[in-house]
This record gives C-alpha cells, sequence and structure tokens, in this order.
C-alpha cells in the first residue's frame, strides 16, 4: 500500500490541526472586530462550492428566466441528465444547439439552457 497507517493518521491529524487553525483564526477576527473578515472568510467555501457546480453543469443558471419560464421545465420534466441515455435533448426533434458556441442548447418547448445529455417528458425523435 502507497501510505502506511502512520501516514494517513499524521495526514489526517495536520489536516485536523489546520481546520483549528482556521476556526481559531475567524474566532479571533470576530473578538477584534473583524467581523466582516470572518465572514469572507467563511463565505469562501461556499462560493467555492458554487463555482465548481456551474463549472460542473453550466446549464443550470437560471438566474435570467422567470417564474414562468422555469415552471415550464418542471411542466415537462425536464432533467440535466437522461437516466437511460437515450432520449437526450440533442437528439430531440425539439433541441437547438446555441448559437453563440456555448455547450449550453435550447429547446422550442422547455425555457432556459438546456443540457444537451438532459431529456423531458416531451422528449420526440428527430425525423428522418
Amino acid at each position: 500500500m502507497f501510505f502506511d497507517q502512520n501516514s494517513r493518521r499524521h495526514f489526517l491529524k495536520r489536516m485536523g490541526l489546520w481546520s483549528l487553525a482556521g476556526v481559531a483564526t475567524a474566532t479571533g477576527l470576530v473578538a477584534c472586530g473583524g467581523k466582516e473578515e470572518a465572514e469572507e472568510l467563511a463565505a469562501k467555501p461556499s462560493r467555492a462550492i458554487s463555482a465548481a457546480e456551474e463549472a460542473a453543469n453550466p446549464c443550470q443558471n437560471l438566474s435570467e428566466m422567470s417564474e414562468a419560464e422555469i415552471e415550464t421545465r418542471d411542466t415537462f420534466d425536464y432533467e440535466d441528465r437522461s437516466e437511460d441515455g437515450t432520449e437526450l435533448c440533442r437528439t430531440c426533434s425539439y433541441w437547438r444547439p446555441s448559437q453563440r458556441g456555448d455547450f449550453c442548447g435550447g429547446c422550442t418547448l422547455v425555457k432556459g439552457p438546456i443540457h444537451p445529455l438532459g431529456t423531458c417528458s416531451s422528449w420526440e425523435e428527430v425525423a428522418g
């Protein structure tokens, strides 16, 4: 095995100590009147997670959509990833590739950014 038991234990101890040091620093900032700095430090992980989620699925940004447009996604049971892989948005007759060359395309039925590997209840094979 690449790591022996002592190496893992040592690594986990060090990570625990670094975590405690981070909490102590944030607590110290609050105690010294630096509440804003402490809140900013605490927010960094959540911003990193949000950025990672957006990078993993850029088609989930619905910020420019109205409530009614978002509801059409639910009405048509839109999913970002097809479970069976046979009825994919990119192979549907309603699919529209992005005009700007983006990863996400569009749909004539479901509003908003559409993942090419997604699906919905109205998938229809391209006639051909």
